[in-house]
């Protein structure tokens, strides 16, 4: 008995050690060697969202690229510093994302070394566009340097490395996919094979242990699929976000990016109905403005109120809306073998930071999809801040039309200020002829009275005659300020108009200067020589009428009584070094010297209208440069009587006569006929400026000799009080 107990023990001993040792074996075998698969996986599944992490990257910067050129493009344009918004933020951007993609790319030195090259080029782009932009600022020839293409060489140089890192870092993701693909299935099959063996085996020893270790291996495949069906699902949104990126890439106009965006929605997701609205930025109002899959006989409407319908609510909402169950009346979709009835309705709003720029209806002939969900909710962003840009872009092109008619315009009233001008000179004439011809009767009237009182004592029965003649000469003397009444409102109301006309011109000819500026640049080169020079010539008309329009529009002011004098604190260094650097320059320019002298003890600060102050420097400054070709200009300051300070501008000119002295202040007159075909100018500067010298409650003095040079002096109370310059119109 002993024997066989032993025997029984030995047995089942050897029993439990086959059935719980071998399977146990077998488990521990198969555990580890899903343990390392699934380890295996993890690693590369890693890399591959660590791939789509640096592709959604590379997109972004492949954005900011866009959004310098574009920026830095609508600034040359229109001149707005509105525009160089999205370009100094993406500039902000650019190589904080650049580094971290260099980061997370850093154990493949080829691609960091693209995105070193990357950097450098942008930073040379960067380089070329503030200079661009800084004399775009300055009123610089910045089309010149655009037009030698070194802006787009860098760029076509940064989109190439962009290229080349985007599609390396695509094969290297095909890459490790198909690596994953293969090493699944190469260790799945090997240990199934395996796992044969052994279950054939274990089966002859126990069918309990092979069905838990089966079971077991169920579970783990399991676990295993819904893994690999999440990284397919993360696959999908990542692939799908970049094929939607690439397809909206360039600069699409509102439509055009509009049926791109529907088009690639219907292919991906296959629906079979599509819309898209887009959100009115002042009312909130929303209008299609591309569809999909419409029937031509599809009675649909086209324009939403705000917050009107579920297109209305889900641009208030901000939030993706799906729909199930659909009414039996609802959109039919046609082909020509029939038609069918939608199962589900998707409503996206299109977001672009805080704002919502649209909203996308698609329909489906099923039930959507989870994931098709998410994906509906990653690329809503994406679509709104396309569409935002193409909206600006479409924005630009509205103001350059608008310049172009405001051009058109320009000449129009430039032609009626012509008419107008020769119609004012026909006046002025006539009223000159009127006023010699009342100067001639009033001497032959004072002529007669002298002879009447001569013989009032010796022609006494002529008194009768003679009082007869006083009663006709007081008449005439009345017809005479009678007439000078009306010359003096002639006078008047030629001012008043100048003042105003003045005013409606300036604007449109601002305009028209900047676009003949932009012209003689030909910065797209698409002008020939003769055009450019045209251009050129237009371009500098512009500028002599319009300091011509000024000066008429400062003189008619002052004349008409409607020049405002605003005093305030000004410093005298400040204003002596602004005179400085505007005239250093043209000295340099004619080979002349400028100098400013600073004598005695001299206050720091002068109240009075420091803009009208400036204006009558630069004029007598202005003509001292232009009467010299030889020598130099000096401006020295000096108090005077304690209250005044001296401004004498001193030049080694032509000098002016004697006899020309006072006339040089008189309105259109020069020193003689000559000065002016040689020098040019319209003779209004001096009379401006001795008249602006009145109101800021100085004057201006001249002394000179002809051959060696001028001096003009302005005298300027150290504080203007308030209220106490002219307020009667100054006569002309």
């Amino acid at each position: 008995m002993s024997n066989e107990s032993a025997m029984d023990e030995k047995g089942f001993r050897r029993i439990l050690n086959r059935n719980v040792g071998l399977p146990l074996g077998l488990g521990l075998v198969g555990a580890l060697f899903f343990a390392l698969l699934i380890g295996y996986l993890l690693n590369v599944i890693r890399w591959v969202e660590h791939t789509d992490q640096v592709l959604n990257r590379a997109s972004e910067v492949y954005k900011l690229t866009l959004d310098l050129e574009t920026g830095m493009r609508g600034f040359l344009l229109s001149g707005e510093e509105d525009y160089l918004a999205p370009y100094e933020q993406a500039r902000g951007k650019y190589r904080p994302l650049t580094e971290q993609i260099i980061d997370m790319v850093g154990d493949n030195p080829p691609q960091v070394q693209r995105l070193e090259r990357l950097l450098a080029l942008q930073e040379q782009w960067d380089l070329y566009a503030q200079e661009v932009i800084g004399s775009r600022r300055d009123g610089g020839n910045f089309m010149a340097e655009v037009g030698r293409g070194r802006g787009k060489n860098l760029t076509d140089g940064m989109r190439r490395e962009l290229d080349t890192f985007i599609n390396s870092e695509r094969e290297l993701r095909q890459q490790r996919n198909a690596e994953v693909s293969s090493t699944t299935l190469w260790g799945a099959g090997i240990y199934l094979v395996v796992s044969i063996l052994f279950s054939a085996l274990l089966a002859l020893f126990g069918r309990r242990e092979l069905m838990n270790l089966s079971q077991t291996y169920s579970q783990a495949m399991a676990k295993q699929s819904d893994y690999a069906d999440e990284q397919r699902r993360r696959a999908w949104l990542g692939g799908g976000q970049t094929l939607l990126a690439e397809r909206l890439l360039g600069q699409p106009q509102v439509q055009e990016l509009a049926d791109r965006s529907l088009e690639f929605l219907a292919e991906y997701l296959n629906c079979v109905v599509a819309a898209l609205y887009l959100r009115d930025a002042h009312t909130g109002d929303l209008t299609r403005v591309a569809g999909y899959g419409f029937s031509e006989d599809a009675s649909l409407k086209e324009h939403f109120y705000r917050g009107e319908g579920l297109i209305g609510q889900a641009a208030r909402g901000r939030r993706l809306v799906c729909l199930d169950d659909l009414p039996a009346d609802y959109i039919k979709v046609a082909s020509s073998l029939g038609e069918g009835q939608p199962v589900s309705v998707a409503l996206v709003p299109l977001q672009s930071e805080d704002r919502v720029n649209g909203v996308v209806e698609l329909a489906f002939m099923r039930v959507l999809e989870p994931r098709e969900r998410e994906f509906l909710e990653a690329i809503a962003s994406n679509v709104g801040m396309a569409l935002e840009a193409a909206r600006y872009r479409q924005r630009l092109q509205e103001v350059l039309g608008q310049t172009q008619q405001l051009n058109e315009e320009l000449q129009t009233q430039q032609e009626e200020l012509r008419a107008a001008n020769e119609e004012l000179e026909q006046q002025a004439r006539v009223l000159k002829e009127s006023q010699a011809h009342l100067e001639t009767q009033q001497a032959e009237l004072e002529q007669t009275n002298e002879k009447l009182s001569e013989q009032a004592q010796t022609l006494a029965d002529q008194r009768d005659e003679l009082d007869q003649r006083n009663t006709t000469l007081g008449r005439i003397q009345a017809q005479l300020e009678e007439r000078a009444e009306e010359l003096q409102r002639a006078s008047r109301y030629k001012s008043e108009f100048l003042a105003n006309m003045s005013h409606e011109l300036r604007t449109p000819l601002n305009s028209s200067l900047i676009l003949a500026k932009l012209l003689a640049e030909n910065g797209n080169g698409n002008l020939n020589d003769e055009q450019v020079k045209f251009a050129e010539s237009i371009y500098s008309a512009g500028n002599d009428l319009l300091n011509l329009i000024n000066d008429i529009l400062d003189i008619a002011k002052v004349e008409a009584g409607k020049l405002e004098i605003r005093p305030e604190r000004t410093p005298l260094a400040s204003l002596l070094e602004g005179l400085r650097d505007v005239f250093v320059p043209l000295a340099g320019q004619r080979s002349l010297s400028f100098e400013i002298e600073q004598q005695g003890e001299l206050p720091q600060v002068l109240f009075t209208d420091r803009q009208r102050a400036e204006q009558i420097l630069r004029n007598l400054l202005s003509n001292a440069f232009k009467f010299t070709d030889r020598g130099g200009v000096t401006l020295s300051v000096s108090r005077q009587d304690d209250q005044y300070l001296a401004f004498a501008v001193r030049d080694t000119g032509i000098g002016i006569a004697a006899d020309q002295q006072q006339a040089i202040f008189e309105a259109f007159r020069q020193a003689d006929g000559t000065t002016n075909r040689r020098y040019g100018g319209t003779g209004l500067g001096l009379s401006i400026s001795r008249d602006l010298a009145g109101l800021l409650g100085g004057s201006i003095t001249v002394s000179s000799v002809p051959g060696e040079g001028s001096t003009f002096t302005l005298l300027l109370p150290e504080r203007l009080v308030e209220g106490a310059a002219p307020s009667q119109p100054i006569a002309a």
